[in-house]
């Protein structure tokens, strides 16, 4: 029986979480061995919507798996880290970090100190480097700090002194790379021999801005990165930076691992050395650059954007256009067709249809429904997390992601592991707009909900609680032909209401168009339509059975005035008029026709009953 390694990552670089994939991939190749992988997009700037992305970290059972990886480099999720690495501690198998250290947990990552210094120390012996900037991270993210005392170690060792005005601390954004730029320039500072970048998005968008002022790399400035990422590669100049080796450190960690699991015995640590990429952003490029070619590599990529954008845009309206659940499972079909992925489940909690979450105590909901291409099951999230079709199939890694929107966790999506789609963003965008579909539906829910309280308040009598004359004239069109033309209508009204009214007031009135009222509900059938007309006077349609029904249900009404009015103490005597027609005995099928039958005959009842008080 295969066994699953859990995974919890924070995804602030699609290509980083895949190629750490890869690695691990790689070492599970020959194993009976999975990965499930709890992801959630890190959001630096919408942190509330990052805050509800991440609760899928709770979904899983930490009982189900023989271990568990954490990658949690993002600027965030490294506070929430500690909590799940002790929850998994309590089941006693082998937990270990990427990127991110947590107390007594063995610790796998990048040297990022080593890594920095290196490249510090090629800048300073190599290009003789004697002025230096620092552009780091948040000055509480693990990762810079390593690299920002690498930084100062480095200089430290080579008598250079550490001008802090020279050194500034933001978001690894490339907006913050322009921002530290302007601020530089501010001071004079902009141009120095070279400007050590704590991310490759950094050094980018410094450079854009050095540009904008006539400026370029290495001519006026050197400058660095780190990451080696796809985007400093292809800029001009291409960006010296570390190479983190991405796929090795998932290999490691994965064979880490597994050897804690096997052998019983922990891993205090695990570096994956970092390579060095000379670059031209600092004058060493290794090979000369061939524009032609990157101008056509450009082409391909901008073909392929503006391809997958067509494929994505297909799906978003796809979703978007979907106007409720029953069609759902067709959305899916269509949407994996036009992103061209692999099948996805979404697996909703079993109070997502109602309109009230407020009673939400857990995020995701032991019993919950899966919506899947071709079927919808229920599952049962303490025996597994996956429907049934995903069981039975070879696929070894899956992704989990949180559907939500505002402060609602609707459920879940997860489907096999695909490379190219999240490394091109595709998954973070199908997730969004999952959402959006979802909280689409929602409102119409809401919305057809608020629409049938204001139909049946429209259709009802507040005082009784019956339908009213409306509610007689939506009803009167298909009765007839529902009952096979075998109807009924009784009419009823009060006895000396006004009476009542004149001697006692209107409140001991309309409790006694209440009682009457209360006599319909009790004697009629619930399809039978009941009606209070206006005032006193009362109608029920229904089918027609037989003449000794009808005539036991007018004897069960006067009863049960009679009791209401010896049971209650009531000062006055309750009574009714009642008289019928049929449809099939008086040979009449129009409802409306045969309503004013009935009317007239009780109204001659009536009569009789006031010239005898």
């Amino acid at each position: 029986m295969r066994q699953y390694i859990q995974m919890l990552s924070s995804t602030w670089e699609h290509r980083y979480l895949t190629t750490l994939v890869e690695g691990i991939s790689r070492r599970l190749k020959d194993e009976d061995i999975g990965l499930h992988i709890f992801n959630a997009y890190d959001d630096v700037i919408e942190k509330n919507f990052y805050t509800l992305d991440r609760e899928i970290f709770s979904l899983p059972n930490n009982e189900d798996y023989i271990g568990m990886i954490t990658v949690f480099n993002s600027v965030d999720a490294t506070r929430s880290i500690s909590h799940y690495v002790s929850e998994f501690r309590k089941t006693g198998k082998p937990v270990l970090t990427v990127d991110s250290h947590v107390e007594d947990t063995p610790f796998f990552g990048i040297d990022n100190y080593a890594s920095m210094y290196e490249i510090v120390d090629h800048m300073v012996s190599y290009h003789k480097c004697r002025v230096l900037n620092y552009i780091g991270g948040p000055a509480t993210n693990e990762e810079n700090q390593l690299r920002y005392r690498a930084f100062v170690d480095c200089l430290n060792a080579h008598d250079i002194p550490v001008d802090h005005n020279r050194i500034r601390h933001y978001r690894f954004l490339m907006e913050d790379g322009r921002k530290a730029y302007h601020d530089f320039k501010e001071q004079g500072l902009h141009l120095p021999d070279c400007v050590i970048s704590a991310n490759d998005h950094m050094a980018y968008g410094y450079l854009l801005s050095a540009r904008e002022d006539g400026y370029e790399a290495p001519d006026d400035f050197r400058i660095t990165g780190f990451d080696n990422m796809e985007l400093g590669q292809d800029f001009i100049p291409s960006i010296t930076s570390i190479n983190r080796r991405w796929d090795q450190l998932g290999y490691d960690a994965a064979d880490g691992l597994i050897k804690m699991v096997r052998t019983g015995r922990p891993i205090r640590e695990h570096f994956t050395v970092g390579m060095v990429q000379p670059n031209e952003s600092c004058g060493c490029a290794i090979t000369t650059r061939n524009l032609r070619a990157d101008y056509l590599r450009s082409l391909m990529k901008a073909r392929d954007i503006h391809e997958n954008s067509i494929k994505v845009d297909t799906a978003r309206k796809i979703l978007l256009s979907n106007p409720d659940m029953s069609r759902f499972r067709q959305a899916i079909y269509k949407t994996t067709r036009a992103l061209d992925i692999p099948q996805y489940a979404l697996c909703l909690n079993e109070n997502f249809s109602s309109i009230d979450n407020a009673s939400n105590n857990e995020p995701f909901s032991k019993k919950m429904t899966a919506y899947l291409e071709d079927s919808t099951e229920d599952i049962d999230t303490s025996v597994s997390l996956l429907p049934s079709d995903f069981l039975s199939c070879e696929q070894k890694i899956y992704v989990f992601s949180a559907v939500h929107f505002d402060a609602q966790i609707f459920g879940y999506c997860v489907m096999p592991f695909d490379f190219t789609f999240i490394s091109n963003g595709g998954h973070r965008f199908l997730m969004d707009n999952i959402s959006l579909s979802l909280v689409n539906i929602k409102q119409r829910m809401a919305l057809n909900e608020m629409n049938e309280k204001l139909r049946h308040l429209y259709i009802t009598d507040a005082l009784t609680g019956l339908y009213n004359r409306f509610a007689y004239n939506e009803f009167l069109t298909d009765l007839h032909e529902k009952n096979d033309g075998q109807v009924f209508v009784m009419c009823m009204d009060l006895d000396h209401l006004k009476k009542i009214n004149d001697r006692f007031g209107h409140s001991l009135g309309d409790k006694a168009i209440k009682a009457l009222a209360d006599a319909i509900n009790d004697t009629f059938e619930e399809e039978d339509i009941k009606i209070r007309m206006g005032g006193d006077e009362f109608t029920v349609i229904g089918r027609y059975v037989s003449k000794e029904l009808l005539k036991r249900q007018e004897e069960k009404i006067h009863k049960h005035l009679k009791d209401f009015v010896s049971e209650n103490d009531f000062p006055a005597e309750v009574e009714a008029s009642i008289a019928y027609a049929i449809s099939i005995e008086d040979d009449i099928s129009d409802l409306e026709e045969l309503t004013h039958i009935a009317d007239k005959r009780m109204y001659a009842i009536k009569q009789e009953h006031h010239l005898r008080s």
